[in-house]
This record gives structure tokens, C-alpha cells and sequence, in this order.
């Protein structure tokens, strides 16, 4: 399998931090991939007319490990530069796996879809992360592709386990600090302004939160009132980013806008997953990302606010709180179970497609 490729704007937006936030280090150091020899990270620095100058030759380079089976491109319906198309050629691989993000920005017309065309016959499968992007994906392809969906992440492992209710402080709302995009109107795809009335209602002077993702805090709108009571990060290496939210009771998904339901994935589900730390999660959640049972995550009621909810989750027994964690843990290695399969089948049928259209070929000859 390949690894993808991470493109960054040429700007430092997030202190001196620079992308890739210690990930390669923290996945070099999960259970088998000390011994991987194909680690790279390539930057794709675009300039201001959006274009990578000398991308091909710089992925020639650096892409010597092939050929590879199956080359696993993550969100190509975003990937404007087409690295995945080089990776393609470079490692000479034999099928593609489209990890999609979002639904809705995929068509009949999206570049990597013609690989199967373009690069020797190469069978490109489409796979997303959440049920939903794949009703989504259908619409936008006219059911034209069959797609396949898996839950994947790299689990987190903190070196000093959080075992007890002691370790617990606050609660996390993560993800970019991104304006919204579905015509709802003005304001970030997580409702920050919710968090910040809930935060000042009464009986909530207790709870503290952790607002982690990329973007500038004053865009937040903190009221002074509760800055001794939210802290912020942004940019931070991912173990320290896990590690954060493992110290947390819950996760809490603030989501503000639609779109996490019908048509992309959200990131605080699968942070949920990655640390086994719960969701405060109602309804909608559970119908939309429908793996998840109450028995996984904090249920936040018709009627309820997140607020009512993480409130009584600090009243918790910390039998209560530890073993919520542990189920969350459980699906997490039934869904990496499940995806391993799917993938699995995916590279498999990959090459008896490929056989089967050489021996069709070969037939005609």
C-alpha cells in the first residue's frame, strides 16, 4: 500500500508549526510501521496561482519503492494538483483505492476516475469513510460507480493510559475553524456561539473546554468571561493532540452545520474512534453514523442540551466513565476489522478485473 501526499499553502498560517504536525512520527511509531521502507512526505507548495511547479519530477524522485498492489489515495475529489495520478505511474500501481471524503465533490467527470482509462486499464475503486457520503456519492454519480465504505483509523495509544476519572478535565470540541459552506449563512462549520451561551448558563461554571484545530483564536469570539475556562490550541503535533483529548471526559460535536450528516465525515467521530474517548451524541448522530450505539457514546436526549449532557457526564462514577471507553475501543477494532476486509476484497477483485480484461483482450487477438 502507498501512502498519501499532504498539500500546504506556502504560508506558515499556525505559528512555526509547519505540516505534517509530527504525524509521519507518530504513525512510524505504531505496531508494524517501524519496518515500512515508503514513508515520504512530499509538500506540494503552490504558489498564489494555485499551481505545484515541478511536481512531476519531484514524485518521480522520491516514489522508487514500487510496484505496489494497491495505492490508497486519500480525498482525491480534493486533490487539485492530481498527485495521486503521479503516484499512480510511479509506483506502477496495479489498482487505485479513492478514499472519499465528500461526497458531494465527486461527478461522473472527476479526473481520477479516468485512470482506469488513461493509465494501462488500472481498476479504481471507490471507498468512503461513512455511510452517508456513499448515498451522497451515488447521487452526485447517478449511481453510475459502485461504492464501498469503511471506518479506518490509525488507533492512538497514550503513553500513560488515562485509568481513572482523575486524568479527566474538560471537554473537546476539535476540528478547523472553517466558515460554512452549505448556504446556511455566516458562521464555522461547528457552532461555536451554542458553546458559548451553554457555557454561561447556570450550573455551568464547572466545565472547562478544549477547542483544538487550525485557524486564529480571536476569530472564535471567546467572551472574557469564560477565557479562564477554554483553552485553545491550534497547530499542535498529533500525539499531542491526542493526548489532549484522551485527559477529556467527552467529545463534543458542536456540528453547525448539515453537511456531517448527509454528505462528508465528520472528524470528531473518527477521533472518537482513534482515542476511544466517547461522543456526547443525540438522534441525528446515531441515524447518520449508525455503527455508533448509545451503549458508545454520552446520549444527549430530545430535549437536552450538550450542556445537560456534560454535565452529568462529570457526575459519573469512574466505573461508568472507564467502561463507556472500553466499548468505544470494542467498536473500534470491529470497524478496523470490518475495513480490513473490505480492503481486502477491494485489491482482490482489482486483479481479477485486470486478469479478466487481458483475457478478454487476448481473446480478440
Amino acid at each position: 500500500m502507498a501512502r498519501a501526499f499532504q498539500q500546504r499553502p506556502a504560508a506558515r498560517a499556525h505559528g512555526d508549526r509547519a505540516p505534517p504536525y509530527s504525524l509521519q512520527a507518530w504513525l512510524g511509531d505504531t505496531p508494524g510501521a517501524r519496518t515500512l521502507p515508503d514513508w515520504r512526505h512530499i509538500e506540494v507548495v503552490h504558489n498564489a496561482a494555485n499551481r505545484a511547479p515541478d511536481l512531476d519530477e519531484r514524485m518521480q524522485a522520491q516514489l522508487t519503492w514500487g510496484p505496489v498492489d494497491a495505492l490508497i489515495c486519500v480525498s482525491p475529489e480534493l486533490d487539485r494538483f492530481k498527485t495521486c495520478a503521479y503516484a499512480v505511474r510511479y509506483l506502477k500501481a496495479k489498482s487505485v483505492i479513492a478514499l472519499i471524503h465528500r461526497g458531494d465533490a465527486i461527478s461522473p467527470n472527476s479526473w481520477f476516475l479516468d485512470m482506469e482509462n488513461d493509465q494501462a486499464e488500472i481498476p479504481v475503486h471507490l471507498l468512503a469513510l461513512v455511510p452517508h457520503v456513499v448515498t451522497s456519492a451515488n447521487h452526485t454519480l447517478k449511481g453510475s460507480r459502485p461504492l464501498d465504505w469503511a471506518m479506518m483509523v490509525a488507533p492512538y495509544t497514550s503513553p500513560q493510559p488515562c485509568k481513572s476519572k482523575d486524568c479527566m478535565t474538560g471537554f473537546v470540541v476539535q476540528g478547523s475553524l472553517r466558515h460554512r459552506s452549505d448556504g446556511g449563512g455566516p458562521g464555522f462549520i461547528r457552532d461555536y456561539d451554542s458553546l458559548w451561551r451553554q457555557m454561561q448558563s447556570e450550573g455551568a461554571d464547572l466545565v472547562r473546554t478544549k477547542i483544538l484545530g487550525k485557524g486564529i483564536k480571536k476569530d472564535l469570539g471567546i467572551p472574557k468571561a469564560l477565557e479562564d475556562r477554554v483553552d485553545y490550541y491550534s497547530g499542535i503535533p498529533f500525539p499531542e493532540y491526542w493526548e489532549l483529548i484522551d485527559k477529556s471526559y467527552a467529545l463534543v460535536p458542536f456540528h453547525g452545520t448539515p453537511q456531517y450528516y448527509t454528505m462528508r465525515c465528520s472528524s470528531t467521530v473518527l477521533a472518537s474512534l482513534t482515542t476511544c474517548v466517547p461522543l456526547i451524541a443525540d438522534d441525528q448522530l446515531l441515524e447518520a453514523y449508525y455503527m455508533f450505539k448509545k451503549e458508545h457514546v454520552y446520549y444527549q436526549a430530545p430535549g437536552e442540551s450538550e450542556m445537560d449532557v456534560m454535565k452529568r457526564v462529570m457526575a459519573l462514577p469512574e466505573k461508568e466513565l472507564l467502561a463507556k471507553r472500553a466499548a468505544v475501543c470494542k467498536l473500534r477494532d470491529e470497524q478496523l476489522k470490518w475495513g480490513a476486509g473490505v480492503m481486502e476484497e477491494l485489491v482482490a477483485s482489482g486483479a481479477r478485473r485486470k486478469r479478466a480484461r487481458w483475457d478478454a483482450r487476448r481473446a480478440l487477438e
